[in-house]
């Protein structure tokens, strides 16, 4: 192929024809773009393309069209379409309007200039013979299949892409090559028995290669006269790379699938969750205030913080709940993998799990240079609790679980990436076991809300995997399960950063602290949820009041400022959370406050910590914890 091949660029999305043409132009194609199929025709008219590619929708014509216009008076020019998976027909009806080849969207790289110089290729050496021999012409038409002539089941002349594609060389031919060594006999058979050796008409069957690999391939067979005699033309295309692609679709297609559903559930959570806290915050504050009041002598305080007990039981199955939508949103930040890791196997959680499992080993192979993630540490703190516990759960006696890490190139499969062969920098975390592994009728479920291979009311509550799902989803990256063979063997692919950890240090936990009388304003819409809390904080020494709407609250602090804002998020009809934060904070920029709220979607929150809010509380909230996030937020300057 010579140097500089001129190509036509034609699609009506420029980002994608912008990115083409910066593609191509770095392997030497000079390239020219239209968006419509009215430019493509004024630029055929005036300048001269080696090769057009054809989108096939266009806004104002179809690139059928076009490849029609090319046809009839640019008969220098090659065209190959462009097509997404539901115009392929289209494209192939373009193919017979003289089309070299169509490509589906989205391209692969090294594909696209394969058949880039293959199009060319052809069109010139069509072109170049369109006088000569028949037989070359013959040939050249079919440069991208592999074409021979036999006689009486002998191959008398091929050309090298047939040879090439059964990997024998012209030496072989010289020797003598029967039909019958390159098609399977049953594909011969189906042939004749279809009377398809001379009818022109295509097959697909099964070839053989020099070397006794099996070859998926499209056949067709057709006679026509050579030097004035009747000769036979075997036509053969191979098929491995369209079978590939169409697996590989297939699988794409099921994991999308899967995920949407996976998304549909999530939103249901999220509902569920955002009621279910309301409920619970009494469960776990009333018997805060009856505690307080109460001698641990007392006959009841032991029901009582029993009745406590199972409220945060329940909130954390709540908890698990909001993870699955997705919308829980905890800040993130830089971390070192394999920092994390170490601090769960070092964690209480573990421990106590560990005990009850005292023969099973555990084996880390963690890389030492190890990128760095952006990551919510709590958030990957419990999906190494749910994959570490599952295998520890699931090991026999004397089994092992082994954790590792490595840096790796991925191509996430719900993205586009600019490097199909290479892939995008991801941290690889792999949690893998030895006992029974995973079946496979129970593969395709175990990522679903309340699915669970384990006894119902024994161990955990079937969210377990869920949550791991989406919080992987949530951090932009990948989750693959496998047969361990033994066992299972879970990878989670991670977006790498080059950003280095920032060192934060936190204070120290302090026991509850009382207030000063400070002025704190409580925002909820349902009433009851204000009273927990206002005798709660009253009885640690604050000034409480509530209202029940952003209005209300707007109203309020305009006429008795107040030291600190208690703010839920979602609210019934008018302002919600964050609306009645902006409109307060224009007028008092320096206002404090904090969110308690059962359930906020993630863009909100976003929203509200760009506000300057740094502290959010998930309901049910601890009396603890509430004090401490008081005392830590009057404290800020």
């Amino acid at each position: 192929m010579s140097a500089n091949p001129h190509i036509l660029l034609v699609d009506d999305e420029p980002r994608f024809v912008d990115s083409l043409e910066s593609i191509l132009g770095h392997y030497g194609y000079v390239c020219k773009k239209a968006l419509t199929g009215t430019e493509a025709v004024e630029l055929l008219k005036k300048h001269t393309f080696d090769l057009a590619l054809l989108d096939v929708a266009l806004p104002d014509m179809s690139g059928c069209d076009i490849a029609g216009y090319i046809k009839k008076s640019c008969v220098q020019t090659a065209v190959i379409m462009l097509t997404g998976i539901r115009t392929v027909e289209t494209a192939v009806e373009a193919m017979k309007q003289g089309a070299y080849d169509f490509l589906t969207k989205p391209l692969n790289h090294e594909l696209l200039l394969k058949t880039l110089e293959k199009g060319i290729e052809h069109h010139r050496l069509k072109d170049a013979l369109a006088s000569s021999e028949q037989k070359f012409r013959l040939l050249a038409e079919a440069a991208w299949e592999g074409v021979a002539f036999h006689e009486s089941g002998i191959i008398v002349e091929a050309n090298k892409p047939f040879l090439e594609m059964f990997g024998y060389g012209q030496d072989d031919l010289k020797a003598g090559l029967r039909v019958e060594d390159l098609l399977a006999s049953e594909t011969v058979k189906k042939s004749a028995e279809n009377g398809l050796v001379s009818a022109g008409v295509s097959c697909t069957g099964k070839g053989r290669k020099k070397d006794g690999t099996a070859l998926p391939v499209e056949i067709r067979f057709c006679s026509m006269d050579y030097n004035g005699k009747p000769v036979k033309v075997l036509v053969v295309r191979d098929l491995t790379e369209r079978i590939r692609a169409e697996q590989e679709n297939l699988e794409l297609q099921k994991k999308l699938a899967e995920a949407n559903k996976l998304n549909a559930l999530g939103l249901m959570a999220g509902q569920v969750a955002h009621d279910l806290n309301n409920i619970l915050t009494g469960i776990v504050s009333y018997p805060d205030l009856l505690l307080m009041q109460m001698d641990k002598s007392d006959k009841h305080y032991e029901q009582i913080q029993k009745i406590q007990s199972a409220g945060k039981r329940a909130a954390a199955v709540v908890s698990d709940l909001v993870a699955i939508t997705r919308g829980k949103t905890q800040q993130k930040t830089v971390e070192n993998i394999n920092d994390l890791v170490v601090q769960y196997l070092s964690s209480l959680e573990h421990g106590e799990r560990l005990a009850l499992y005292s023969d099973v080993a555990i084996e880390t192979s963690l890389r030492m240079d190890i990128w760095n993630v952006c990551c919510s540490t709590p958030h990957i703190h419990k999906v190494l609790l749910n994959l570490i516990g599952n295998a520890v759960e699931a090991v026999q006696e004397n089994g092992v679980v082994r954790i590792s890490t490595e840096n790796c190139h991925f191509n996430h499969p719900m993205r586009d990436t600019n490097d199909q062969a290479q892939g995008d920098e991801y941290v690889k975390l792999v949690v893998a076991d030895t006992g029974p592994g995973i079946d496979d009728k129970d593969i395709d479920h175990i990522f679903n809300p309340f699915y669970s291979t384990k006894v119902m009311g024994k161990s955990g509550t079937g969210l377990g995997l869920s949550v791991v799902w989406n919080i992987v989803q949530d951090h932009g990256g990948w989750i693959e399960v496998k047969d361990n063979a033994p066992g299972a063997m879970f990878e989670i692919y991670l977006p790498a950063t080059r950003d280095q950890i920032c060192q934060v240090d936190l204070p120290a936990g302090e026991p509850v602290g009382r207030g000063r009388g400070e002025r704190i304003l409580i925002v909820d819409d349902q009433a009851e949820q204000n009273e927990v809390l206002e005798i709660a904080l009253s009885g640690l020494g604050y000034s409480t009041y509530s209202v029940t709407s952003g209005e209300a609250a707007i109203d309020f602090v305009k006429n008795e400022p107040v030291d600190l804002l208690l703010m839920d998020m979602i609210m019934g009809k008018g302002l919600n959370g964050r609306e009645t934060l902006e409109t307060i904070f224009k007028d008092n920029p320096a206002q404090k406050a904090i969110v308690v709220s059962g359930y906020a979607k993630r863009e909100e929150i976003e929203k509200t910590r760009n506000l300057g809010v740094s502290l959010f509380l998930e309901k049910p909230v601890t009396l603890a914890r509430i004090s401490a996030a008081i005392q830590q937020t009057l404290t800020l300057n």
